[in-house]
Formats: structure tokens, sequence, C-alpha cells
């Protein structure tokens, strides 16, 4: 049987999402861990100003279970890859839907529930939905 460690896996998807939108100021991302449901809440600045508070932001929260994500902390390091690749996708179609034009960068917030085909380490063929 494979050991891992659960938070240090949880980790490696919050770096993988800090990093997937350019920003001016640095993006910030939150974990909480409530039962079997584990959120992400990830939030960037769209549209920076000399007065932070000036700022525009989008923020995402994903939705993910425990389950699906112990799943993940146990594959391999090509196929965690994968999934935060796949993670990723979803997250950045979702944003290209939901900007907003009628705000400063687009700036928006919207949530992301992730299905069981993101974490199907033997499937080549995930395309992500963006409803």
């Amino acid at each position: 049987m494979k050991t891992f460690d659960f938070a240090q896996r949880l980790e490696e998807i919050q770096i993988a999402l800090a990093h997937l939108f350019d920003s001016p100021k640095t993006s910030t991302v939150s974990l909480l861990e409530e039962g079997d449901a584990i959120i992400v809440h990830l939030s960037w600045v769209v549209d920076s100003h000399r007065d932070s508070t000036l700022d525009a932001r989008c923020a995402a929260t994903i939705h993910a279970t425990r389950v699906q994500l112990e799943r993940y902390a146990g594959l391999g390091t090509a196929q965690r890859r994968t999934i935060q690749q796949r993670i990723r996708q979803r997250v950045r179609a979702r944003f290209e839907a939901c900007r907003d034009p009628a705000q400063p960068g687009g700036a928006c917030t919207f949530d992301v529930v992730l299905d069981e085909a993101i974490f199907d380490a033997e499937s080549d063929a995930y395309f992500p939905s963006i409803e």
C-alpha cells in the first residue's frame, strides 16, 4: 500500500492553482476541510490600482470531496500532474465563461465543482465542461 502525506497533496493543488492566472499582485489560495467537503478558495487581481482598495479581483471557489482527493493523493507523480492540469483547465474555462465585461478588468466570482471525470487517472479523454 502506498503511503502519502494528505496535507502535502492538497498543497500541491493549491500551488498549481496559485500560479494559474497572471496577476499584478500575489494570488491568494486558502483551503477549508469540512467533513467530506474540501473547498479551495482562489483569489487574484485582474485590474490593479495604486490604492489596493480599488483593485478589481476575481475569486473562484473550488469544491471537491475527501474521497476524490484521497484517490488523487494515492496516485503517482505523473498522474497527479495530469489531474492538476485538468483542475486548472476547468477553473480557467469557468473564468472565461464568467468574466463580466461590465466590471473593471472583467472582475468575477464563480464556483467550480470538480466531477469524478477529473480524477479518473486512466482516462485520456477528459474535456472540461463550463456549466
